[in-house]
């Protein structure tokens, strides 16, 4: 406000206008940004992953009060854990949190903040992994270029099993004429991936008949026929960490 006075002796009768005033309101302006990576372009189902996220203010050139960074982490991760450390000037919500992010940070002009995200992936999850991160900022802040507030992650699936298999009459000589019991026993003990399609076969050599054989599932694994006759061709599921089909012949 700028005041204008006449020096004395001098009247002046409109007053009025003796002051000026400029108001402006709040513009406040900033460029948001995030990015997010674990590192690596595949997942394996039964591992885990580390995310890193990381939300800035550059340039600026306001700072800005009550952004909000969120993350909803797609079903098949468990055991989700995250950490938030600032930097720059900036704050965090929350020093540390588990399942999905929803946090409110300050971010001042050049300030950023960073989490650090672990998870575990279900031994049967499928398809691509793909998560995205976002930053938003408040209300009374315009975002000038919002094409960078959010990040996405995608991964690949790769994958992994170490299926064994075993196979036994329990003796080390046979009889012509007599007949024999064989167990065979399919595994994926380790995993850490579940595994749905494995083959079970057996071709049986010339000279035994009679061939009959059951199929009997463990462990959450799944045979693909009960029972049958003649050599093995069968279609199972094995998961992880014990999964078993068992036949005998």
């Amino acid at each position: 406000r700028v005041l204008f006075r006449s020096p004395v002796g001098v009247t002046d009768p409109p007053a009025a206008n003796d002051a000026a005033t400029d108001t402006d309101t709040l513009d406040a302006q900033a460029d948001l940004s995030i990015t997010k990576t674990d590192g690596t372009a595949t997942y394996t189902p039964g591992g885990s992953l580390s995310y890193t996220i990381v939300a800035w203010n550059a340039p600026g050139p306001s700072d800005v009060t009550g952004a909000t960074v969120t993350d909803s982490f797609p079903a098949g991760l468990t055991n989700i854990n995250w950490t938030c450390v600032a930097a720059g000037g900036a704050a965090c919500g929350a020093a540390s949190g588990t399942g999905d992010i929803s946090d409110t940070v300050n971010l001042p002009a050049g300030g950023s903040v960073t989490y650090t995200v672990t998870v575990d992936v279900q031994s049967s999850m499928t398809g691509n992994l793909v998560n995205t991160a976002s930053v938003a900022v408040p209300v009374g802040v315009t975002d000038g270029t919002a094409g960078n507030d959010s990040a996405t992650d995608t991964d690949t699936l790769d994958a992994q099993a170490d299926l064994s298999i075993t196979k036994t009459d329990g003796t080390a000589t046979y009889t012509p004429g007599g007949s024999l019991t064989y167990t065979i026993v399919a595994s994926n003990a380790s995993g850490p991936s579940d595994v749905t399609g494995a083959t079970v076969t057996d071709t049986f050599p010339a000279g035994l008949t009679n061939i009959n054989w059951t199929c009997a599932a463990a462990g959450g694994a799944a045979c693909g026929a009960a029972s049958g006759s003649g050599n093995i061709a069968d279609t199972v599921k094995l998961p992880a960490a014990g999964g078993r089909s068992s036949g005998g012949a």
